[in-house]
């Protein structure tokens, strides 16, 4: 009798642990923008899931400025797209939403991208392609 005891107190501790487990893993997911100026925006995610997206304006660049992005991803893929908004808008006329992007980054890990853009105003697009961790910064840097 004693053994069937400890047999099933021995279970009920596994489960107990596994259930714990369990819930820490179904933890928040988080994909947002935590900081968004005229010349910089950083993109956090935690357990992002796939096909998450936002948009979002405006970054502005001066001639022969550069946008740079870099990823600091534990784990995950974000597909970020600079796209340049119209010179002429207005509150009855919606922004291009589908426009080509000038520059786009499919960041993963650490790693870093950048191009030279002409001056304007720029919309940022970012999808989680695979579940993701970490951040993304994007930054107008003066040449």
């Amino acid at each position: 009798m004693n053994i069937i005891k400890k047999t099933v107190r021995a279970v009920l501790i596994c489960a107990a642990a596994l259930f714990a487990l369990s819930l820490t893993a179904c933890g928040k997911s988080e994909f947002t923008m935590t900081e968004n100026t005229g010349k910089r925006m950083v993109i956090s995610a935690k357990n992002a899931g796939k096909d998450g997206f936002f948009m979002v304006g405006s970054l502005d660049a001066e001639e022969g400025d550069k946008i740079a992005i870099v990823s600091d991803l534990s784990k995950g893929e974000i597909k970020v797209e600079i796209i340049k908004a119209e010179e002429e808008q207005s509150m009855d006329k919606l922004p291009e939403l589908d426009g080509e992007p000038t520059l786009t980054g499919d960041m993963k890990g650490d790693m870093e991208i950048s191009g030279t853009v002409p001056a304007g105003s720029y919309m940022l697009k970012a999808t989680c392609v695979e579940k993701a961790t970490g951040t993304v910064t994007i930054e107008v840097q003066e040449p």
